[in-house]
């Protein structure tokens, strides 16, 4: 009788390029400004879990951009903060895509990328209210299985 195996890094598709951006923008204002950079159309997705999620087909050159927000508040289940009010409030915690890059407050994913990274960032780090934009190694990534969502 033959034995199959499934292998699960078979199944990692490491084909795309990710960048960290630490900013001070709403994610509907990231997307706004690299639609105008790079000339691109993002288009609002509904959320994954509780995260922003942004998406762009680029079928001329056969990319896809995503734009996915690192942070978001969840409720704690069963939890309840009793403050000095007439009323309870329900506890909240921050959880992360990528938890090991708690700083980072947007993740750009891009699939079969065809443009120099570095121009990337450099034409990212040029919109006044980023402060910083930087390639992820996505070999060193822990929780690069978040990053799938297809």
């Amino acid at each position: 009788m033959t034995v199959y195996k499934l292998d699960l890094n078979d199944c990692d598709d490491d084909d795309y390029d990710l960048l960290g951006i630490h900013t001070t923008l709403e994610c509907y204002h990231l997307a706004y400004f690299m639609n105008k950079n790079f000339n691109i159309q993002f288009e609002r997705k509904e959320n994954l879990d509780s995260f922003e999620f942004y998406e762009f087909d680029d079928e001329k050159n056969k990319m896809l951009w995503n734009i996915i927000s690192n942070k978001a508040i969840q409720e704690k289940k069963g939890a309840k903060i009793v403050q000095e009010s007439l009323f309870q409030i329900d506890a909240e915690e921050v959880i992360y895509l990528l938890p090991e890059h708690k700083k980072v407050d947007y993740l750009i994913k891009i699939t079969d990328n065809t443009y120099d990274i570095q121009n990337m960032i450099d034409k990212m780090k040029a919109i006044p209210q980023i402060i910083t934009t930087f390639a992820i190694d996505i070999s060193k990534l822990k929780s690069k299985n978040n990053l799938n969502f297809y």
